[in-house]
């Protein structure tokens, strides 16, 4: 005799059926028992499956009071549309969610108990939070007690705090919202001056109701971080009430120290993505066959590395994007297939392109994902224009005309939409943003995209012909730096300038003019093979160049134009004990991060360094070191 206890496997044709025959039996009214009146409307329904989903109901009708035995049970505070999309999920286990239903779905799912539903919606919360609506999130999260919805509401409030404190829902916090932001060691202000005028506009926002909060609102602030000026300008504006008292109050617990808020922390960084890791990880190859790669970021004004967390699921070739509120994105690549294994046991080269697309939260160093593009790319070039993220073709889209395809993030609504096309399918082109246009440019041709009217154009020509090149917009001009020339359209020669001189070459695109010149190249006087890419840094038009010679390790450095000079200069060499090598194939945008939230790198000297005769000095910086003695 078999065990009764003994668990079988579902049959899911079964369950599929018993749910279909339930949703037919409710949609035309047989053997329901129990009628759900909410405002004018109502709702037949079988007490078996309301209870099965809620425990409201489930409560209700097992509890033995007199709702247990009633037909009719009137519903208060419930929307009919939003009660309707909740038994369509009990009768079919589908649940349409869009921002417009999603809250009062949340909310009338918290007052039934309808647990699946209220956890597919905090997810889909979760997911939309922007800087637009992460205020109202939170004090959604506060008054369901979801404590996941909160957390994430309240990081996204931090991060963006500059951009939301002047918003309505900011202005309608409660007071216990308010300290507990006032009071956060993670608010991305750069000046205390932020925080003291997010505490008055609430503040003054209702005076009279809010007087009483007064002190405990003034006493978040960091008055010891605040200017000498701030503080006289600031104490002879508060408001009458008790002011002397607040004052005195305030001077007696400032303390002598403040810590400083993470925004403060900050620092602008070069962050390279997908740079080469064999060198300090030791050697060997990924699961893909190719060499490890990892993402890092440099200080030049600490002369450090840190560590950032390496994008899910070993994405390689991805898009990168640094807004300009300091918002980092990553999006498309290709993802390594585990299963493609190669013979006597070696990986494979085998990878699947991807159409995600991820959002870096700087304070848990952790990507977070949103809504995938609509397209599969490669290397996609990405911009930000005009409130909007486009992606740009790229590598293995997929056929010529899909190579042309361009589609445009809405951060608000978390969403892809496409956009007009490329004029031409590029492969190795740049994109760069100025005057709120678009500029693609590859080999000779450059074509303007204008986001109103959802068109491109033709502008000039360039005087030289070149792919992977860097390019970066500063004011009204465009510099399109290095790459390789095209001869004709089929090949290729060395880097620019260096059949006729250790240089790299640099146009510049005057927008208002439509013109292009040629400007000073950059010199590169010890090595060849240069490998530069352009960035704005610390307010100037710079680039990051790694050079080579022939077997030689990878040396770096930074150079800074010079506009009214025409010419380059070095602005800062980069130490071989800081940054080792980061292969060819990296990435490089500039943003602002927390070092504070990050792992710093040390430095690690690779093992050839050291002779194989055991020799106690070995060359670092063009000097000769040695070994202490241990």
């Amino acid at each position: 005799m078999s065990d009764l206890s003994e668990r079988r496997p579902v049959n899911a044709d079964y369950a599929v059926s018993l749910l279909e025959q339930l949703k037919f039996f409710y949609e035309q009214k047989l053997l329901t028992d129990v009628v759900l009146l909410v405002e004018d409307a109502e709702f037949p329904c079988h007490k078996m499956v309301l209870a099965t989903c809620s425990s409201y109901f489930r409560a209700m009708f097992m509890s033995g009071l007199s709702e247990s035995t009633q037909t009719h049970v009137h519903l208060r505070n419930v929307d009919p549309a939003t009660l309707q999309i909740i038994i369509a999920y009990a009768y079919s286990g589908n649940l349409a969610l869009s921002d417009s239903t999603v809250e009062p779905l949340y909310e009338t799912a918290c007052f039934l108990q309808v647990e699946d539903v209220l956890l597919r919606c905090r997810d889909y919360l979760v997911k939309k939070i922007n800087a637009e609506n992460c205020v109202r999130m939170l004090s959604i999260g506060d008054l369901f007690s979801c404590r996941e919805l909160q957390q994430s509401a309240k990081r996204m409030v931090e991060h963006k705090f500059p951009m939301v404190y002047r918003q309505e829902a900011f202005l309608q916090l409660s007071h216990e919202l308010l300290v507990d932001l006032l009071s956060s060691d993670n608010l991305n202000v750069e000046k205390e001056e932020t925080v003291r005028e997010a505490a008055m506009l609430w503040l003054e926002y209702n005076t009279e109701a809010r007087s009483q909060h007064l002190s405990s609102v003034l006493s978040q602030i960091r008055i010891d971080a605040l200017s000498e000026v701030t503080q006289r300008a600031w104490f002879q504006g508060l408001p009458p009430n008790d002011k002397s008292v607040v004052v005195q109050g305030l001077y007696k617990s400032m303390p002598k120290f403040f810590k400083p808020r993470l925004g403060m922390t900050k620092e602008e960084t070069l962050i390279f993505m997908e740079a080469a890791s064999e060198a300090q990880d030791g050697g060997g190859l990924a699961a893909s066959g190719s060499p490890p790669t990892t993402v890092v970021c440099y200080s030049p004004q600490a002369e450090k590395v840190y560590k950032l967390s390496d994008p899910p699921g070993d994405l390689q070739k991805v898009g990168t994007l640094v807004t300009p509120d300091n918002d980092v994105f990553i999006a498309g690549g290709q993802v390594p297939l585990a299963s493609a294994i190669a013979g006597r046991g070696k990986p494979a080269a085998a990878f699947r392109s991807a159409d995600s697309f991820f959002w870096f939260d700087a304070q848990q160093n952790a990507w977070v994902a949103k809504t995938p593009m609509l397209c599969a790319r490669v290397k996609p070039s990405l911009v930000h224009c005009e409130g909007h993220i486009y992606a740009i073709g790229g590598d293995d889209v997929g056929g010529e005309l899909n190579r042309r395809t361009v589609e445009r993030y809405d951060r608000e609504k978390d969403e892809w939409s496409m956009a007009s096309p490329l004029p031409f399918a590029w492969n190795w082109s740049t994109s760069v943003v100025a005057h709120d246009c678009i500029y693609v440019m590859t080999h000779d041709l450059m074509y303007c995209y204008f986001p109103r009217a959802d068109t491109w154009a033709e502008m000039a020509t360039r005087q030289t012909s070149r792919c992977f090149a860097a390019a970066a917009a500063f004011g009204d001009l465009i510099f399109y730096i290095g790459g390789l020339h095209v001869v004709g359209n089929s090949g290729a020669r060395p880097p620019a300038g260096a059949a006729d001189g250790p240089s790299v070459t640099v146009e510049i695109y005057d927008v208002g003019k439509n013109e292009w010149r040629q400007a000073a190249s950059i010199p590169a006087k010890r090595y060849s093979d240069p490998c530069v890419r352009a960035v704005v840094l610390l307010g100037s038009l710079c680039i990051f160049m790694r050079e080579t010679h022939m077997n030689e390790r990878a040396r770096y450095a930074i150079y800074q134009y010079d506009a009214e000079l025409d010419r380059w200069y070095l602005r800062q060499p980069v130490s071989e004990r800081v940054l080792w090598d980061l292969g060819k194939d990296f990435r490089c945008a500039v943003g602002k991060l927390y070092p504070s939230c990050l792992e710093e790198s040390p430095w690690k000297p690779p093992t050839y360094l050291f002779s194989p005769d055991g020799a106690e000095e070995f060359e670092v910086d063009g000097e000769l070191v040695t070994l202490p003695h241990v």
